[in-house]
């Protein structure tokens, strides 16, 4: 096929965005699930306004272009642990920056697993529950104030994350057992940990890992600094409009390079058709989460790419146990049992994402078992132990926003039609917000679980722990053998007996069913053809200057 410019098609204005009002789908035929329908729409011209004016090029031409990205959503609160969700990482990590950082891009694939030195210049063991940490003297926050080690003992600290009354309460989900983070002069940290921890190096390059500056954090506080961060990476914040947008410039005093955008924009742009519209018409220069149904159309035009990644995160279900039927672990067993996964990716991510043989990753190294029993589809075991449970047809809901995560509701209405032939009753109910999604009366909801690290500490112990929201809210009483597998896992070093407990309390986690993993997803971007960039296999853009160029 004859593929176009779209400088050819006219710009789209971008609507207003407006809401939703939840509603219940009664009737899903999964036939319907399998028509490109946003294909069809904007082939026909139906997402372009008629007789707009002809559209010019979001990249500027210039020594330094702005950039602006198409997202299905922003967060509200930008403090780098605060924004920890597959919308929040895209942001935090052009703002801020780890002692360590996991060099993706070190495999043409974006799956590099090297950890390197970013903030910090090395790390030294002393014990099983010591690390000594050297920082370097040339790296600067955004207000110009330099990184010292007081900054990066306050950033893993008592009062920060660990304390009674932690400024930051949402760490505890993910970081180490820390408890002594000491200054010792102006370049060293130690961090002191309750238990063994072996794979703190690895956490220090995660999504715990960045460095915030004490002084400002502790004046303006969480919800402060969350509106006006300041970091130490490429870009620092420029404008912020909740809901909107966020527009960051360049941080010319960048310690690993002077960046190469002069600013970049992130844009809430919910429908995904809009989205590819406006990358189409040149008003964006990147548009993320889009679907593989979107393929087709980039590939008419030359002046647009289909760059992506199968992401180290899983799609998946989540049950609320609490003062419902989902207490009973038959039914919760009896969902996963109705899912084939294969059909999921097939119908709707057209064999790009990754059906996992449990929950587990290859970049999990030596735990990862790829000899583990791929989950299948077994409606007449999940007939069976309904019959046991002694479920009379009561109504479970299931919880979802309209795509936020891509495809999430395509999925939800072909599990919907496995759960009936079960004999499940389930109804999906749309909202319009996440506080809808999470709050009074929840039974059912989709979610994702990030890998951050290439280590089986995270998500099992992180997500599914004693500390976690599904054990300490959701109602999910977890064996005593399971807590202390995670146990295991987390102080153990790699080796026979930390992978048969992480692989034992996969066993567990199957056969308890507090959730259940659908896929990984295919993280598809839309990418102006003239802007050389790589996607990694996590939910966060690179955009430093090593990886964004232009020409």
């Amino acid at each position: 096929m004859h593929k176009r410019s779209s400088r050819r098609r006219p710009a789209p204005s971008r609507p207003a965005t407006a809401l939703v009002t939840a509603f219940v789908i009664t009737e899903t035929p999964m036939t319907r699930l399998l028509l490109p329908t946003r294909r069809n729409v904007l082939a026909g011209g139906g997402a372009m306004a008629a007789g707009a004016a002809l559209g010019l090029p979001a990249l500027a031409q210039s020594d330094r272009p702005d950039v602006t990205i198409a997202v299905q959503a922003l967060v509200d609160n930008f403090e780098p642990i605060q924004a920890i969700s597959n919308v929040g990482m895209r942001v935090v990590n052009a703002m801020f920056d780890t002692l360590f950082y996991r060099n993706y891009l070190g495999n043409p694939d974006g799956s590099g697993n090297q950890i390197q030195p970013a903030i910090a210049t090395g790390i030294e063991r002393l014990d099983p529950q010591r690390v000594r940490v050297t920082i370097r003297d040339d790296v600067r926050f955004h207000d110009g104030a330099p990184v010292t080690s007081q900054d990066v003992a306050f950033s893993f600290g008592e009062d920060r994350m660990f304390g009674p009354e932690p400024l930051t309460p949402r760490a505890a989900y993910f970081r180490p057992d820390l408890v002594e983070v000491t200054a010792l002069d102006d370049r060293t940290v130690e961090f002191v940990t309750a238990a063994p921890d072996y794979a703190m190096e690895k956490r220090l390059a995660s999504w715990i890992g960045w460095v915030v500056p004490e002084g400002p954090f502790r004046d303006m506080g969480l919800d402060g600094f969350g509106q006006a961060p300041i970091g130490t990476g490429p870009y620092k914040m420029k404008e912020f409009i909740r809901g909107d947008r966020i527009v960051l410039e360049a941080n010319d005093d960048y310690y690993r390079g002077r960046p190469t955008a002069r600013t970049i924009t992130f844009i809430v742009v919910p429908e995904t058709a809009t989205r590819v519209a406006g990358l189409i018409s040149g008003e964006y220069d990147f548009a993320c989460a889009l679907s593989p149904d979107d393929l087709d159309l980039l590939a008419r035009y030359d002046d647009v790419d289909a760059r992506g990644a199968t992401i180290e995160n899983t799609h998946l279900i989540v049950h609320n146990q609490v003062d419902n039927i989902l207490s009973d672990k038959r039914i919760r067993k009896a969902m996963a049992l109705c899912v084939d996964r294969d059909t999921l990716n097939t119908a709707l991510w057209k064999g790009k994402a990754g059906v996992t043989n449990g929950f587990q990753m290859p970049s999990q190294g030596v735990a990862f078992d790829p000899n583990r029993p791929a989950y299948s589809q077994q409606i007449g075991t999940a007939k069976q132990l309904l019959s046991e449970a002694g479920y009379a047809g009561e109504t479970i809901t299931f919880r979802t926003l309209n795509d936020y995560y891509v495809n999430s509701v395509a999925a939800a209405q072909v599990m919907q039609q496995w759960w009936q032939e079960a004999g499940l009753n389930v109804e999906l109910v749309i909202m319009e917000n996440w506080g809808q999604v999470t709050g009074d009366g929840l039974m059912t909801r989709n979610w994702s679980n990030g890998f951050p690290l290439p280590d089986p500490v995270a998500p099992l112990t992180t997500d599914w722990g004693p500390t976690s929201n599904v054990q300490a809210n959701y109602g999910w009483k977890a064996p005593e053998e399971f807590n202390s597998l995670l146990d295991t896992i987390k102080t153990s070093p790699d080796g026979p007996d930390r992978t048969a407990a992480f692989q034992r309390a996969l066993d567990i986690f199957d056969d308890e069913a507090p959730g259940f993993p659908l896929y990984r997803p295919y993280e598809l971007y839309g990418v102006r053809a003239n802007i050389n960039w790589r996607p990694v296999t996590f939910e966060w853009m690179d955009l430093r200057p090593n990886n964004l160029t232009f020409g």
